[in-house]
């Protein structure tokens, strides 16, 4: 059985790797009648998590073995992942062709202060900056775990049904599905 542990320290690098994956897990499926997209996607570039109405991609930077990992644990400081030995990467969806071709930018970037304090500030600033400027409503949960420091950017696409988000230096890759009105 193959076992990743990231563990959280106070050295830059530790805490940059298990706050990607930290967040790549934020998007995978609890439930959902697709095994795979109760996984943890990873590549040789990216690693992915999906339940259908939203993905998180970050870069693999550090070079994980590829395949399907299930989540064991997760807490403040330490993340636990094993990979499945019966599933592949063909068990998991194409998570670039859920991403449009043709997006229209209209919607200046966002700046986002991750600071507890001001947290809830910022919940409500992002989610209506969002509605002003692109005119679609996103479950608050998805608005708040897509969250990234510094200037976050957005498109939408060209028929208004996703909402794409990067991070600043566009290490980070998100995609909302809005409400239906």
């Amino acid at each position: 059985m193959n076992t990743l542990r990231i563990t959280k320290t106070k050295y830059d690098r530790t805490a940059k790797q298990f706050n990607t994956i930290l967040w790549c897990i934020k998007a995978v499926a609890e439930k959902s009648i697709n095994i795979g997209l109760k996984h943890l996607y990873i590549d040789e570039d990216f690693m992915a998590g999906c339940d259908g109405y939203r993905i998180h991609i970050a870069f693999n930077e550090w070079k994980y073995e590829p395949g399907l990992y299930e989540i064991v644990m997760v807490r403040d400081k330490e993340i636990l992942l094993t990979k499945s030995e019966t599933l592949t990467l063909d068990n998991y969806p194409s998570i670039w062709n859920a991403i449009p071709s043709r997006c229209k930018n209209g919607i200046p970037p966002f700046q986002c202060n991750m600071d507890k304090k001001a947290e809830l500030l910022n919940k409500s600033r992002l989610a209506y900056h969002i509605f002003v400027n692109a005119k679609i409503c996103c479950n608050l949960k998805y608005l708040e775990d897509i969250r990234m420091e510094g200037n976050m950017r957005f498109e939408v696409s060209e028929n208004r049904n996703m909402l794409i988000v990067a991070s600043e230096d566009c290490d980070r890759l998100g995609v909302i599905m809005p409400i239906l009105q």
